[in-house]
């Protein structure tokens, strides 16, 4: 499967989910009708770049050299970040949308009553589900607009 669907890639750690308590890394491809496949998966030690770079340099050498990923999804990790950066350095690293909105939760939750919370978060909704880029901009300005009195708010979610 990874031979024949390369090109986009998830990547991300389980933890403590067995007696030795080491970290599995696990790495899914997408076909083009949008189904998951397990591409890899290692027992780590820790989660340093040295490791992650090992891990990602035995998957590239698994793969054909003209058939690289041109993106990988990951959590906010930089050691991995770094690593993707190390071996596949024309890839795009795009970060996963279901983490991005976690985080959000952690950070944002507590700026808002709970009205406000969820008009901010149909509105967050709404800005990360667009499917252009034109809608996009268009409902990052109302988001802009209805929260600007919540500015730390807004600049968590726009920087992060």
């Amino acid at each position: 499967m990874l031979h024949a669907f390369p090109l986009v890639l998830m990547m991300d750690c389980t933890y403590k989910t067995y007696k030795y308590k080491f970290p599995l890394f696990q790495i899914v491809g997408v076909t083009s009708t949008e189904l998951t496949f397990c591409a890899a998966f290692a027992f780590m030690e820790c989660e340093k770049t040295e490791n992650y770079t090992w891990v990602l340099e035995k998957l590239k050498g698994m793969m054909d050299p003209n058939a690289l990923p041109s993106v990988i999804v990951t959590d906010r990790e930089l050691a991995i970040m770094n690593a993707i950066r190390n071996v596949f350095p024309h890839a795009t690293n795009l970060l996963c949308r279901w983490h991005i909105g976690r985080n959000v939760l952690a950070k944002c939750r507590k700026m808002f009553d709970d009205k406000m919370w969820e008009e901010f978060i149909c509105s967050w909704g709404l800005v990360v589900f667009s499917v252009s880029v034109a809608q996009y901009e268009e409902r990052l300005c109302v988001l802009k607009r209805n929260f600007k009195m919540i500015l730390a708010t807004f600049e968590y979610v726009k920087k992060n």
